[in-house]
């Protein structure tokens, strides 16, 4: 009997607020922060917090930089982050769709 599909949920990626952060990276190659938490309504502190915990998990890739003399942040889902995404997605359609057999 294989193991039920709720067991295979990453916690990490399960958070709402980043489970929207990895939502909306999966359909840009890559985004600025503040367009980011603009277009989710978080605060700076909120999402550089998620952000960190997503960065430490190896699942986005952050870089910083300069662009005309202004900080710039850029987010990206990593190559093995957006592979994780696809594969909590799956489970999760699983858990939602509720095959009992």
């Amino acid at each position: 009997m294989s193991a039920q599909p709720r067991t295979r949920l990453s916690t990490v990626m399960h958070s709402p607020t980043r489970l929207a952060i990895l939502g909306a990276l999966r359909h840009v190659q890559q985004i600025n922060f503040a367009d980011l938490q603009s277009s989710l309504e978080l605060s700076t502190s909120d999402l550089s917090r998620q952000l960190g915990i997503l960065e430490r998990e190896n699942l986005v890739e952050i870089a910083k930089f300069r662009e005309r003399r202004h900080a710039v942040t850029r987010v990206r889902l990593s190559p093995s982050g957006r592979e994780q995404f696809e594969e909590y997605l799956q489970e999760l359609r699983k858990v939602v769709q509720g095959n009992i057999g």
